[in-house]
């Protein structure tokens, strides 16, 4: 997890961690360092999601996953999502929960499975436009990917 500043305001305790923007050049060098590696990594500021995309996509060894804490909002899951299907196919894993406040799991889960159905069905009914008619299993196997079946496979590799 890249990106949280903590304790930008330390009277909220918890609550207190903020965001800041990351320069990747050091997760670039540790993926080209050690290609044996496997890396999960996730960043918390919305700035930095497309320049990670660009990184997922050079190296193998690097596995990307979740809308973590403050890109945990509908708009920015919307987003992240759309960018990460149309720059990584499926080798991602769209949502994750650390669960570090319980209360969070819940809503968490509910919003992000409905905003993933939305990005999906978008995404297929653009395939279909274009001709191509997705299959009962073809979907089925899109959604296992995104909710951790890549994840197994990155493991696997």
């Amino acid at each position: 997890k890249i990106g949280a500043k903590r304790a930008v305001n330390p009277n909220l305790q918890l609550a207190g961690d903020g965001v800041e923007v990351s320069d990747l050049n050091m997760l670039i060098q540790l993926c080209t360092k050690f290609p044996d590696l496997k890396i999960l990594v996730t960043v918390l500021s919305r700035v930095n999601q497309h320049e990670l995309c660009v990184i997922g996509r050079k190296f193998p060894n690097l596995h990307i996953y979740g809308c973590w804490w403050f890109c945990n909002n509908p708009s920015i899951i919307e987003e992240v999502t759309k960018m990460r299907l149309e720059m990584l196919g499926s080798a991602f894993t769209c949502q994750h929960s650390d669960a570090r406040v319980l209360d969070q799991l819940l809503y968490k889960w509910e919003h992000s499975k409905k905003i993933v159905t939305e990005v999906l069905s978008t995404k297929y009914e653009e395939l279909a436009e274009s001709g191509w008619e997705a299959t009962k299993e073809e979907i089925c196997r899109d959604v296992d990917l995104l909710f951790g079946g890549s994840f197994e496979h990155f493991l696997n590799k």
